[in-house]
Formats: C-alpha cells, structure tokens, sequence
C-alpha cells in the first residue's frame, strides 16, 4: 500500500510539474456555458480580425460605420489609430502585438512593432531610452512627452511571447533590453524613474517625478508579470513579488461593496484623484473598466488568488446587472451614475466571468453565463469611438473564446 501510494503521489507531482510547464489557455466559455459550437466561435474570431485588422483608409477613419483601427504606412509599417482623437497610442500599438501574437499574425505584428520602434521609441540619448512616447501622430512624430506604463507592460510580454511562439530569439533579446532599460533608471538624478516603484514592486502611472507616486489599478497585469518571472533575462525574484503585489492591488482597489474601481490610485489602494486631469479620475470611469478583464485572465492563468479574485468580482457583476447594465461612469459606492454601458465593458466584466463559471453556487455560475451571453450577442463597435472600447473587446473575446494564451515556461 505505501508504495503504491507514493507512486501515486510521485504521478501526481509529475502531472502537476507537466501541466505548469506549458503555455497555459481558458476554457472556451463560449462552448462550455453556451453550448456554441467550437467552429462558430472560431468563425467569429476570424470575422473580429477582419472587422478590426482589414487595413483600412486613412481619410475615412473617423467616418460612421468605419470598422478598421488597422493601418499601412507609406514604409510598409503599419499602426493602429485611436480614432476618437486622431492619433497613435501605445495602447493601441501593444494591444495590436498582443492581438496579433494571439492569432498567430507575424505579419500585422512586425509591421505593428517596426512602426513602435521607428516613432514611439525614445532616443537613446534621452533619460527616456527604454521608453515608448505613449501618443504620436499618424505620421509618426511624438506629441506626449512621456510614456503610459500599460504600454510597456504589453509590448514585453508580446514579444516574451512572439518569441517563444515563433521561435524567434530576436524579440526575447528586445523584450530583455526593454525590461533592463527600464529597471535601471538613476530618477533622483534626470527625473525618469523605473516603471515599477521599486519600494512596493508595483508599475508607476508615469515613471517621472509626478506620476512615480501613484498608480492605475487596470495596469495591473499579474499574469503578465508571473510570465516574466519564470522568463525574462533578469529580476526573476522581483517580478515574482510585482505578481503578487499587483494582484493583491487589484483586491485592495476594489470597493468593499461595488467592486468598482478608481481609475488612479495611490499605492495602498485607495483612490486618487490627479489635479492634472481633466475629470475626477478617483470615480470608476474609462480606465477601470479593465480591471475586470484583468482579474478575470489572472483567474484562469495563474489560480493564484481564486477565492479573494471570486468574491471582488462577484460584486463587480452583481453590481452592474443590479445596475440594470444602464451606465458606465460611476463615483466607487454606486450612488452617481452617468454614461452609457459599452462594448467594452461587456467584454472586460465577461472575463471576469472566469472566476464564477465554476463556482458551487448555482446563482453565481447563472450570473456568469448572463455575461458570457452579453458579450456573445453584442457587436463589434464601428464608427468613429471604435479603437478603445473595440480593442478591449476584441482583447476579452479571446479571453472568453479561449483563444488567450501565455507560456510560463522556464528559459
């Protein structure tokens, strides 16, 4: 009985260590909620793509019913275009990498990444090398004078991927570079800080001297640095405690009740209302609305933190339905509302999804399939607010679709 009982034991730690040490996916909860037919699912995958990534025309870009974000440079690199202001974001550029690393589209990537490094990337002569500009024009000239931190965040991990996916050392050596340039900046002395704060193990809202001090809890992406743990060149360590801390922020960010969360916040977790902004960016507004599809992909990724992670986001997703899914902006105890539910938010509040599917209670898995359903039945953004709330739902149908994947693997 004892040896068999440690052959069994030995089977199991062998299964677990085989099962950690590839890349890791969601279950399509399309299929396993809804009953969708695999082929359908990837059918509407395929039609997002087009929908988005169909290279579209520049003069046309803000016009009703225009569908692309998508778009060819004169060089042969290619960008995709914030269409509601007229311009570049990192955002837009590191979700178009992430969406098309996902896909398996090298093609859109590289022109995508060639694109970010030839405008967006700071001169190395600049206390900023390392950096992105977070906002250029279409032509390609820098119009910020810092980055967004979301956008580095997304641009490693892209390339960690692309390089594991397409076997392709090159965009592991550039992410590495990214990552050693950024973590070992003097900011005492030019005023550019690291990205992380290196007190807390949490990203900066803006590496510089008035963004170091606080943060925004939707760029925190846990599962994001558990990858870089278990991959990057350097600060294995360090990025395993930025893990935990940026998951643990997106508990302590949430309120007790709503489960809302601030769109700035100051590194304990309580809201931050930036005198710089142009609105109250302690309410849950346009930022928050990705915290949820950041806790949900945490959820089904890593399994780090699934019971605190399953209760926030039941109150997230009690709130909103209670909500009647009518607004979109709200102060974090729920009591001013304002704005229209979006695209975007069924995407974000469907992943979160992931941390109910599975649950005991009967009423917590009927409320997760009410999102996946939203989120199945609701279409594609167009016209001219198409890139932000389409880019997070795009984003979120690969989560929900199954179609999401990082790889934990040791290198």
């Amino acid at each position: 009985m004892n040896l068999m009982m440690n052959i069994a034991l030995r089977l199991t730690l062998t299964i677990a260590v085989v099962l950690t040490a590839f890349p890791m996916s969601g279950e399509n909860l399309f299929t396993t909620l809804l009953g969708k037919d695999r082929e359908e699912v990837d059918r509407r995958i395929d039609d997002l793509w087009h929908h988005f990534f169909t290279p579209g025309d520049l003069d046309r870009y803000d016009r009703d019913g225009e569908k692309s974000v998508y778009y060819l440079s004169d060089d042969g690199m290619a960008f995709i275009m914030d269409t509601g202001n007229n311009d570049v974001r990192t955002e837009g550029m590191s979700y178009g990498m992430m969406i098309s690393v996902q896909l398996d589209r090298r093609d859109e990537f590289d022109r995508l990444w060639s694109w970010s490094k030839a405008n967006m990337a700071y001169d190395k002569s600049t206390p900023w090398d390392g950096y992105f500009c977070w906002q250029c024009d279409a032509e390609g000239n820098k119009i910020g004078n810092s980055n967004a931190s979301d956008g580095e965040l997304y641009y490693v991990t892209s390339l960690l991927l692309a390089g594991q996916r397409w076997d392709e050392p090159l965009y592991t050596d550039e992410a590495n570079a990214i990552l050693h340039k950024i973590m070992n900046k003097n900011g005492e002395a030019t005023g550019v800080y690291n990205l992380f704060n290196s007190d807390n193990y949490m990203i900066t809202f803006v590496p510089d001297r008035g963004g170091y001090y606080f943060t925004d809890p939707s760029y925190h992406l846990p599962a994001f640095l558990q990858m870089w743990s278990a991959t990057a060149a350097d600060n294995r360590d360090f990025w395993a405690k930025a893990a935990s801390a940026s998951r643990s922020h997106l508990i302590d960010a949430a309120h007790p009740v709503t489960g809302l969360y601030p769109d700035y916040s100051n590194y304990d977790g309580s809201p931050f209302r930036w005198k710089y902004s142009g609105y109250d960016t302690s309410m849950y507004m346009y930022d928050a609305i990705r915290c949820a599809m950041n806790v949900g992909m945490d959820y089904y990724l890593t399994g780090e933190d699934k019971e605190r992670q399953t209760d926030g986001m039941r109150r997230l997703l009690r709130f909103f339905k209670n909500d009647g899914f009518r607004h979109s902006r709200f102060t974090l105890d729920g009591k001013y509302s304002e704005g229209e539910y979006s695209v975007g938010m069924a995407g974000a509040n469907a992943v979160a999804a992931f941390a109910l599917a599975s649950s005991d209670d009967e009423a917590d898995r009927e409320l997760a399939k009410e999102y996946v359903q939203r989120l199945w039945d609701v279409e594609p953004p167009t016209g001219k607010y198409r890139y932000y709330e389409g880019m997070v739902y795009f984003l979120s149908m690969l989560h929900v679709s199954g179609h999401f994947s990082l790889d934990f693997r040791n290198k």
